[in-house]
């Protein structure tokens, strides 16, 4: 691996250290040097008649393509004003600092969806919606499930009754 994709990692970890507007300017400059250094060896391409065992068909293709797709997910954020959403004051209006990372979702929703996911294996799909939903839905502050008529009857629309096929709440 070349020096191009030693710094690229390095710098997409910092990406989550940026907490100020200052930070995110320095860590945009960083990138744009980045890229100067680097721009002709992201642009290289290999011509078939280089590569024939490779070309599947194609003319040409980039040569260093996995290296430039990771670049293009740092910048194309950046270009659409979502890089730094966590840090935009409109959306902070609530109060402290959002994470700029998901890892609370990976390991508390994500996760007990995924789970009941694994638990039902086999179940149709239909089933395996509304057992997702209901594992989120008990995640909530304080759920009601007995005031929830279409979680308790898969939307008919009145109370869950034995021999009826919609999802009965565990425990």
């Amino acid at each position: 691996m070349g020096e191009a994709g030693r710094e690229l990692p390095g710098l997409a970890r910092r990406l989550v250290r940026v907490t100020t507007a200052d930070e995110d300017a320095a860590w945009l400059k960083e990138l744009n040097d980045r890229h100067g250094r680097h721009d002709d060896h992201l642009k290289e391409r290999t011509v078939a008649k280089q590569d024939p065992m490779h070309a599947r068909g194609r003319k040409w293709w980039r040569t260093h393509e996995r290296l430039r797709r990771a670049y293009f997910r740092l910048v194309r954020p950046n270009r659409a004003g979502v890089l730094f959403a966590f840090r935009d004051p409109a959306v902070l209006k609530g109060g402290g600092p959002l994470p700029s990372t998901t890892n609370q979702l990976e390991g508390g929703v994500n996760a007990v969806a995924k789970r009941a996911l694994d638990h039902h294996r086999g179940s149709s799909e239909e089933h395996m919606r509304r057992c997702r939903e209901w594992a989120v839905y008990m995640l909530a502050e304080r759920p009601a499930p007995w005031r929830s008529s279409r979680l308790n009857t898969g939307g008919r629309g009145r109370g869950s009754r034995p021999g009826t096929t919609g999802p009965c709440p565990a425990p």
